[in-house]
């Protein structure tokens, strides 16, 4: 038996989905970071919560601005090199650019998608807390949108998204799985 700590326990949980957060400070310029752990928390209302690191630029910009957006990203290469590049804490002046995002503006909220999602929803701020070392955002959902497609019941059929293992690690479900 392993004893785990600290970050260790969070890979217990995994995979999750990895996302793009976006949002725009009240200088009107767009943030953006790569969140793991993000989740719904209710359907009705519809309730999406993410986790992010307190006090940097992304966190403080969707306090600011009172809506964020939650963009998945597909399972290829292009998206880890976007996730990888968006989830650097230091160093990267406009993560944006650096990681080719083609951004586009939402529909419901006033801040940016990312194009090359595979889906996003559009978040209006509902309250934020501090939880240890991650503050928890917790949005209304205004609208979500996918390129997935519907099957013959109208269902859902996502296309593979992207997941984390740990970190620096990705992976993604097979086309066809199905429990």
């Amino acid at each position: 038996m392993n004893e785990l700590s600290g970050n260790e326990i969070a890979t217990l949980l995994i995979p999750t989905t990895v996302t793009l957060v976006t949002t725009r400070d009240g200088d009107g310029a767009d943030k953006v970071a790569t969140i793991a752990w993000a989740m719904p928390i209710s359907h009705e209302p519809s309730l999406i919560a993410v986790a992010i690191r307190p006090g940097g630029q992304t966190a403080r910009a969707m306090a600011e601005a009172g809506c964020f957006v939650v963009n998945v990203l597909g399972a290829d290469d292009a998206s880890v090199a976007m996730a990888m590049t968006c989830g650097k804490k230091q160093g990267v002046d406009d993560r944006l650019a650096e990681a080719e995002l083609r951004m586009r503006e939402a529909s419901q909220v006033d801040a940016a998608r990312v194009e090359q999602a595979i889906s996003w929803i559009e978040c209006e701020l509902v309250e934020s807390r501090v939880h240890g070392d991650h503050e928890l955002f917790i949005g209304r959902t205004l609208v979500a949108e996918t390129r997935g497609d519907l099957d013959e019941n109208g269902k859902l059929v996502p296309r593979p998204a992207l997941l984390m293992g740990q970190r620096g690690r990705f992976g993604h479900f097979e086309e066809g799985f199905s429990a």
